[in-house]
């Protein structure tokens, strides 16, 4: 028999009458033969099926309505198409037929032009609901996969919003490792900022041979994966995840999922850094600033110590000089001018001083801006 020919079942109590279909079909198609209800039940239920049967109505014991409706509701067969043979051509019979599951009825005496034409219609019908159950059942694994991916994605988009209201690395670590937890992987990240290193575990504490693998592991690449052991590095982030799944779909979605969450977390370490940075140049500003203000002070006092102590002295040499009271006067408004200069120059530096003070001022307040953390936004509603 060729396996490449659809299959055929004849089920008649008539060897004559299997015998015709036979002749007309042998050419194009394997045929199958059963004499009898039962016996086309057992071989329907074999492998490989046939892809059509032609179903005599009036047969001992199981007649051909009884072993339709059981083919038809046995899920390993119900998809065969069964075409019922009958000498009635009643509307009765054909309905019985139709609601026995029947997919077309042939009239005894069988023509072999609507006999071929009537089983290469059921075969095409056939191919065509194989197809279109295949193409089903990707649609659904399809969407299926599109769910579990928007769930994944949705730890991510989580992870992002949360992300902006950490304080320090410390919170920014323990969120990644209960972002990674979300995906059911085991997990341990390590983030080396300018001023700490953090680690955090979803087994705290973390081993320190675990840290020191980590450490050592910094410079092995962006990505490195060792059957179920991955470990990512973005930046001064190194994730190590010690449960990767082996389903290789799966693995491939954690993976784009782990690398995109990576990048903003990376991106949230270099804005942390980067207030921390600022504090402390705020801090230093300030610190200089007073000292500057200081400084100031302290000549300001001097210079007015000075200048008072020169007029005196002026005032007090006048009288060995001999000098008329208008030159006196000349000389002193002289003199004056001079301090008042000089004092007109010093209170100008010191409003600078505060101008630079405004400046140290706002520096503090947006540096203070970015350490702090955000306000979670309420929920959607």
């Amino acid at each position: 028999m060729n396996d490449d020919k659809r299959r055929i079942l004849m089920v008649d109590d008539s060897v004559d009458d299997i015998h015709v279909l036979m002749e007309n079909l042998k050419q194009d198609y394997a045929v199958l033969a059963a004499t009898n209800g039962e016996k086309a039940l057992e071989m329907a239920a074999k492998s490989p099926q046939p892809d059509v049967i032609l179903m005599d109505v009036m047969m001992p014991g199981v007649d051909g309505y009884e072993a339709c409706r059981r083919l038809k509701a046995d899920p390993n067969t119900q998809n065969i198409d069964i075409i019922f043979v009958s000498a009635h051509d009643t509307t009765e019979e054909k309905l019985t037929g139709y609601e026995a599951g029947g997919s077309d009825y042939l009239i005894k005496p069988v023509q072999p032009h609507e006999l071929l034409q009537k089983v290469k219609l059921a075969v095409q019908n056939k191919v065509v609901r194989t197809e279109a159950a295949k193409e089903k059942e990707m649609a659904m694994q399809t969407a299926m996969t599109a769910i579990s991916s928007a769930g994944e994605q949705g730890v991510v988009l989580d992870f992002m919003r949360r992300s902006f209201t950490t304080a320090n690395l410390g919170e920014l670590a323990r969120l990644i490792v209960e972002a990674m937890a979300n995906y059911g992987l085991e997990n341990s990240v390590q983030i080396r900022g300018s001023r700490e290193l953090v680690n955090a575990s979803t087994t705290e504490p973390m081993a320190p041979l675990e840290q020191e693998l980590i450490l050592r592991l910094k410079d092995a690449g962006r990505i490195r994966e060792n059957g179920k052991r991955f470990i990512a590095n973005f930046g001064e982030i190194s994730l190590l995840i010690k449960n990767m799944p082996e389903d290789e779909d799966k693995r491939g979605r954690l993976r784009d999922h782990i690398a995109m969450l990576l990048e903003g977390a990376e991106s949230r370490v270099h804005a942390l850094e980067m207030a921390l940075e600022l504090e402390q140049t705020v801090q230093d500003s300030n610190r200089a600033l007073k000292n500057i203000q200081a400084v100031q002070k302290v000549h300001k006092e001097k210079a007015v110590q000075i200048m008072d102590e020169v007029l005196r002295k002026i005032e007090h040499s006048f009288l060995s000089y001999g000098l008329t009271e208008e030159q006196e006067d000349l000389l002193l408004n002289i003199v004056q001018t001079g301090v008042n200069q000089s004092l007109d120059n010093l209170e100008q530096s010191l409003q600078v001083d505060q101008q630079l003070h405004n400046i140290v001022e706002r520096l503090e307040r947006f540096s203070q801006s970015c350490m702090s953390p955000a306000s979670d936004p309420e929920p959607n509603r």
